[in-house]
């Protein structure tokens, strides 16, 4: 059995976040899984790992290392700003040691220093080979948030390069940004997995028009085709 998680804490995210992913998660594959979140408060009607305090933020994603969960031998973990568009039996199928993502800014082509950079918005690993990332991070969170920006420049600095393979490589196509590969198009049958880094978020692309430095992305009624219950 795989174990599928997600991590939502405090107030950023509505649960939709939470209930959207999981229903478009099952919709989009054919292996058996189980769906647990990690979060500070019981998820009604989901497999809840409370959260150990003393996590801020995005560091509180290092728990999911934490072996003492007793989770499955395969993990799977989606930030809950992702959008499932497509099959996902290829990702349930990877049988290596690590696999994350490729900084997702790194095709522009103003941010060239991002590539081969490993990311944390999805992950897929054998659970009880990483608790030493646990192990290391809980006895050093002070050291580790000083060191590094997030839990994925740390993942990035404390594993050796190879040791871990990225989806974008192994997988060409599979996984896009919304905001550099996508936008303003539907996707393409072949792609999987969007993700949504920043601004606009999931809700504010269905629904409003939001200005970066990057450009304007006005709303797009395809989203809600994928991001349902």
């Amino acid at each position: 059995m795989i174990t599928v998680a997600c991590v939502w804490w405090g107030t950023k995210f509505p649960i939709e976040y939470v209930t959207n992913l999981k229903a478009s998660i099952e919709r989009n594959t054919t292996i058996d899984h189980k769906f647990i979140c990690f979060s500070d408060k019981d998820v009604p009607n989901i497999e809840t790992k409370i959260l150990k305090k003393g996590y801020d933020g995005w560091w509180n994603k290092l728990q999911l290392f934490d072996c003492s969960h007793g989770l499955s031998e395969r993990v799977i973990y989606f930030d809950l700003d992702t959008l499932i568009t497509g099959d996902l039996d290829w990702l349930f199928k990877y049988d290596g040691n690590f696999m994350g993502i490729e900084d997702v800014g790194s095709v522009n082509e103003h941010q060239p220093h991002l590539k081969n950079v490993l990311q944390s918005a999805v992950m897929s690993w054998k659970y009880y080979m990483w608790n030493s990332i646990w192990t290391h991070a809980s006895h050093n969170i002070n050291e580790v948030k000083a060191q590094y920006r997030g839990d994925g420049e740390f993942l990035h600095g404390y594993m050796n390069p190879l040791r871990y393979q990225l989806i974008q490589r192994e997988y060409p196509g599979r996984l896009k940004s919304y905001k550099y590969q996508v936008y303003p198009n539907k996707p393409d049958d072949k792609t999987s997995i969007v993700c949504f880094h920043g601004r606009p978020n999931i809700i504010q692309a269905q629904k409003e028009s939001v200005t970066t430095p990057m450009a304007t992305y006005n709303p797009q009624s395809w989203i809600k085709d994928y991001w349902r219950k």
